[in-house]
């Protein structure tokens, strides 16, 4: 009996033993389900970019090894988009968030990569940037149209490797609120259209005191910043710009144009002149575009000393009327094989006629695009007929005089209606003097012919020859 108690006993201890044991492990089921529950929830809301069915991939393994990974594109998505906890790919090398109504930037993962390499935010409602990226590898990011006033001086000092800044359309004003002495790799930047022009008259843009940019700039695009004119020395410092587009601005005087110039863009100015003197010291400039000046004429030898000039624009010049044949200068008419010249366009201007000792250099050029000008269709046109002009450039290359001819394609008109009134004025009379001649043949063949036979004909001429009565017979003197 006794050691059935003690049996009992060791059991009891036993059990108590073992529900001390499966308490700790019900916990610790507990806490394994919350963990995989929180796993789960993080995985769910931690999801690839690319998975979730807002944004679209695709992966770029061609070309240099800088853009090689994903390009994602999240447009016009959600405007909370950077507050989600997307997670990027491991390879990534752009990222497009335009038209997402985005109007702050914050510290999202988004934003945090190590590997991104552009980065574009357009078309948003960004009013500022007080947030400092953080893309240590980024070479594009691209702001424009925006809200833009102004961007924390700090907010470019983690972009070491930016190349491409595009900061067009949005609503800066002076460089106290625009900066990019962090830049020091920055190569292109783009300003157009923000009010900008009057600030540059007291800080130029590579002066370290102002907007801070390097020499290594290579491309500046300044369209539409209400400049009014260009201060001296406003270049000295680009020591290797290559592209400059300062179009639409109010700039009436051509300036001092930077001696490493490729690429030079000065339409939509109030330009009223413009002469050889301008564009002396630009050897190397290969495109050159004047469109839409106030010119009344390009003058002789205005491009004479661009001996690299490739691409000419004189488009929508509309007071421009003359265009002399030796604006090239006069070797190109007497060896056009040097002409280095491949594409020209005058369109839409208000040309009326062009020198024929143009004919050389033009048949050298690749593009050539005289439409919409209102041309005198007479017979000094008719040497544009033998260019070998393509048909896209020929369906508005049409007639603007005389009269009868208007709106008719020169590339259709007979030369036989390409007259001038010098000619039917030589015409006129050289028909009168065959007229008169024939008259007078006429003549001569009907007195030969309808007068009767030669006997008469001897008579009349014979009576028409004869001395008259009064000098036929002369007295003589007596003779004693």
């Amino acid at each position: 009996m006794k050691m059935t108690n003690k049996y009992v006993s060791i059991r009891a201890i036993s059990r108590d033993n073992s529900l001390q044991r499966a308490v700790p492990d019900c916990n610790t089921r507990k806490m394994l389900a919350f963990l995989a529950a929180l796993c789960f929830i993080t995985l769910v809301h931690s999801t690839d970019i690319c998975d979730n069915g807002t944004c679209v991939c695709w992966y770029q393994d061609v070309g240099d090894q800088d853009y090689i990974g994903y390009n994602i594109q999240c447009t016009y998505s959600d405007s909370d988009i950077l507050k989600s906890d997307f997670v990027l790919p491991s390879k990534v090398h752009s990222m497009d968030l335009s038209s997402n109504n985005i109007s702050t930037l914050h510290s999202s993962v988004l934003l945090n990569s190590s590997m991104l390499n552009e980065l574009i935010l357009q078309n948003n409602v960004i009013k500022e940037i007080t947030y400092k990226f953080q893309l240590p590898e980024l070479r594009r990011l691209d702001l424009s149209n925006n809200l833009l006033e102004s961007i924390d001086k700090e907010s470019f000092s983690g972009l070491k490797k930016l190349e491409y800044l595009n900061l067009a359309n949005n609503r800066f004003t002076v460089f106290t609120k625009l900066m990019f002495h962090h830049l020091s790799n920055l190569n292109e930047i783009i300003l157009n259209n923000n009010n900008i022009g009057p600030s540059l008259e007291k800080a130029n843009l590579f002066d370290r005191s102002g907007y801070g940019l390097t020499n290594k700039v290579k491309s500046i695009s300044i369209s539409g910043i209400n400049l009014d004119k260009v201060p001296d020395n406003f270049f000295v410092d680009a020591y290797d710009l290559r592209t400059l587009v300062i179009s639409n601005n109010r700039i009436t005087d051509i300036f001092e144009i930077p001696y490493t110039l490729q690429y030079l863009d000065l339409s939509d100015n109030p330009i009223s002149e413009i002469a050889n003197e301008d564009f002396i010291d630009v050897p190397a400039l290969e495109v050159l575009k004047l469109n839409n000046l106030w010119i009344t004429e390009v003058p002789e030898y205005a491009f004479d000393n661009l001996h690299n000039l490739k691409e000419l624009e004189l488009e929508r010049n509309k007071n421009m009327t003359v265009f002399s044949s030796l604006v090239f200068g006069q070797e190109v008419l007497n060896d056009p094989v040097d002409f280095t010249l491949e594409r020209l366009s005058l369109k839409a201007s208000s040309l009326t006629k062009l020198d024929r000792d143009l004919l050389e250099p033009f048949g050298q050029l690749i593009e050539l695009d005289l439409q919409g000008n209102p041309w005198q269709c007479d017979c000094r046109i008719r040497w544009l007929k033998t260019l070998q002009i393509p048909n896209r450039y020929t369906e508005h290359l049409r007639c603007g005089s005389p009269p009868n001819l208007y709106n008719a394609k020169i590339f259709e008109l007979k030369n036989k209606y390409l007259t001038c009134v010098e000619q039917k004025r030589h015409i006129g009379i050289a028909a009168a003097i065959f007229s008169v001649c024939i008259i007078l043949a006429l003549i001569a063949v009907w007195f030969f012919v309808c007068l009767p036979k030669k006997q008469s004909r001897g008579n009349l001429l014979r009576e028409f020859y004869a001395p008259t009565a009064a000098y036929s017979v002369l007295p003589m003197a007596s003779n004693n």
